[in-house]
């Protein structure tokens, strides 16, 4: 579709939307998206909210990774306890019977610490995938679910972005919920262990707590803002990848690759610098952390604990396990610590998925909506106001009458509103003012489904869709035989070339079709949309990229395909359309003329006839009208739509 200005189809539509800002760009409001570089808290409840209902057909695998993440958490807790317990118990009485009960009990806690952390290692990405599973699906039919002005105010880049790794990240928020859950879990143990044993060692072992507390607040101020540089440089590598992918042939017929890629460059070494920056952070953390647990370690358990113990104070028993529970204590600390900016990408990664999510289609059915009978053709705008930009009217007092089976052609100079008329009967969008029925439906009144299934749309972009000929051919109407889609090939005069082709109708396309000529594709474009048996066909200047001999091929199919059926033709040359039984002028929005060929050929000072001048180079008289004289005989060149 499109991008050009307003009344320039549903590219215009959106384009009308756009370029609110100065010098072109878009304003920062522009579309519905929130910053993609916003990096927000570590807990997000309606996020979490949001993500329960994702978790939940996962339930019974989650409960299970949560009890073994329990038992785990449990397990580490106990092990110094457990050697304590059994120096104590067994070893400074010399009891070896003991000693042996101690081990088979320390054997057994190992076993189940290793099949608990075995288990949610297990349990844990299975939930995680099928998140990431239900999500893809989620956004996947949410997207084909919005209007086409969506998907023109907001860049293909940021689309992918959401859907591809804001999903994957949001998928790993359940496991660093849990291993968050988990470290908090056993961190809380071990001090409750610790002040249960001797309160006395434990205050001092933590009086370390405070400072890591300051230096890790003081950490994530600019940890967080290197997290926020990668991702603003990851956007802008992406989108520098889609624009020059999507774009390779007018790279190459320019000679830009090296510019490109001097400026590809720039981009990636931005990224390379954010990551590297996040590294320093990240690797200036672990060594203070393990910095802090060796001064803990060192002064609080066995300086202050061995002093305890010389003194009879403290059993050397509490001090080992004072020794493993503070090795355990930074552990927890330590991930939380890193965890903490993950789950704050996390949470916004889930804030900006919800929020495509949340969006809701510019056009959805009004409640009750019917579903269109089979219809006639009948086609009716009756006092038609549309605007794109409120205040900024694009049509403007529409009154037209179109019969079933009649050829329509639409005709004005750029921007007069011609595919957005034509875009309002599909209901890519809504009337400002006054209705538009087919056969006396209107068609806000019935459901958007019933109105589409029996109208198609060829575009002057061509959009052919990976798999086979037949595939494309059918793609409306998956249930069509073999010998329907053949048939209408036939009809467009598409058969011969599929022919010839090297598998026939089973031939494999490549993306977009590239593999095809821009005629061939087109011809396509005819067979697909013929294929369902419309009533209602329309043409938006489906012809203006062809070669000339392709366009006559579709001329004399034009002939059969719109025989019976209601069209309503959007054209370039003006030799196109000729031949509709009414031809509708329209100029900055109104409809000034209307009536066949030779009734606008006459009219003097006519928009058309002036039209009809400069589409074939005739000579004008001083009102604008073509001399009179022979028609010419070569084919008009295009003078814009």
């Amino acid at each position: 579709m499109r991008a050009s200005g307003p009344g320039g189809g549903v590219g215009g539509m959106m384009g009308g939307m756009k370029g609110l800002g100065a010098s072109g760009m878009r304003t920062a409001n522009e579309d519905n998206l929130s910053d993609d570089s916003i990096v927000g808290s570590a807990y997000d409840h309606k996020v979490v909210v949001r993500l329960m209902t994702y978790i939940w057909p996962y339930k019974r695998d989650a409960l299970i990774a949560i009890i073994a993440v329990l038992i785990y958490t449990l397990g580490n807790v106990l092990v110094p306890w457990l050697m304590m317990t059994g120096i104590i118990w067994a070893v400074e009485p010399g009891d070896v019977s003991r000693l042996h009960i101690i081990g088979l009990i320390f054997a057994g806690v190992t076993i189940l610490h290793f099949g608990a952390n075995y288990i949610q290692f297990v349990f844990m990405p299975k939930v995680g995938q099928g998140i990431l599973y239900s999500l893809r699906t989620g956004m996947f039919n949410h997207l084909q679910e919005l209007s086409p002005s969506f998907f023109h105010r907001t860049s293909v880049g940021r689309i992918m972005s959401r859907s591809q790794s804001d999903v994957l990240q949001l998928q790993e928020t359940f496991e660093l919920m849990i291993q968050s859950f988990s470290d908090a879990l056993s961190l809380g143990g071990i001090i409750i262990f610790m002040m249960w044993i001797d309160w006395r060692l434990a205050l001092v072992s933590m009086s370390i707590l405070p400072v890591l507390l300051f230096v890790l607040t003081y950490w994530q101020r600019f940890a967080r803002h290197s997290f926020m540089r990668i991702r603003r440089a990851i956007a802008m590598v992406n989108g520098e990848y889609n624009q020059n992918i999507t774009g390779i042939r007018v790279v190459e017929s320019f000679n830009r690759q090296d510019a490109n890629m001097e400026h590809f460059d720039e981009l990636n070494s931005e990224h390379l610098n954010a990551n590297m920056e996040a590294s320093r952070y990240s690797g200036a953390l672990q060594p203070f952390v393990e910095t802090l647990m060796g001064i803990g370690m060192g002064f609080g358990v066995i300086l202050v604990g061995g002093i305890m113990v010389k003194g009879g104070d403290l059993d050397w028993a509490v001090l080992v396990a004072f020794a493993l529970w503070i090795q355990r204590f930074f552990e927890p600390v330590r991930h939380l610590t890193m965890q903490y900016s993950q789950l704050q990408r996390a949470m916004a990664a889930g804030v900006r998925i919800f929020e495509v999510l949340d969006l809701k289609p510019e056009v959805v059915d009004k409640e009750g909506a019917t579903t269109l009978p089979e219809i006639q053709g009948t086609i009716k705008f009756e006092d038609v106001n549309f605007e794109y930009v409120k205040g900024v009217p694009v049509l403007k007092d529409i009154n037209l009458h179109i019969n079933p089976g009649e050829n329509v052609a639409l005709v004005g100079s750029t921007g007069a509103g011609k595919s957005t008329l034509v875009t309002l009967i599909h209901r890519f969008a809504d009337v400002t003012n006054g209705r538009i029925t087919v056969d006396g439906h209107d068609i806000r009144d019935v459901t958007r489904h019933s109105l589409a299934s029996q109208m198609s749309m060829v575009l002057q972009e061509p959009y052919l869709f990976s798999g086979t000929v037949a595939d494309n051919i059918r793609y409306n109407n998956e249930s069509l035989s073999d010998d329907e889609v053949v048939t209408a090939a036939k009809t467009v005069g598409a058969h011969d070339f599929i022919m010839s082709l090297d598998l026939s109708y089973s031939t494999v396309l490549a993306e977009r079709g590239i593999n095809l000529s821009v005629g061939q594709r087109q011809l396509l474009s005819f067979a697909r949309a013929v294929a369902g048996d419309p009533r209602v066909i329309i043409l938006d200047e489906a012809t203006a990229n062809i070669d000339t001999h392709t366009e006559v091929l579709i001329q004399q199919a034009l002939q059969e395909v719109l025989r019976g059926r209601t069209s309503i033709v959007i054209a370039h040359r003006l030799s196109t359309v000729r031949n509709a039984d009414n031809i509708v002028v329209l100029d900055q929005g109104r409809l000034v003329e209307q009536g066949n060929h030779d009734e606008l050929l006459a009219k003097k000072g006519g928009i058309y006839a002036r039209l009809y001048a400069v589409n074939y180079g005739l000579p004008v008289d001083d009102e604008g009208n073509a001399v009179k004289g022979d028609s010419p005989s070569m084919t008009p060149t295009p003078a814009g739509d």
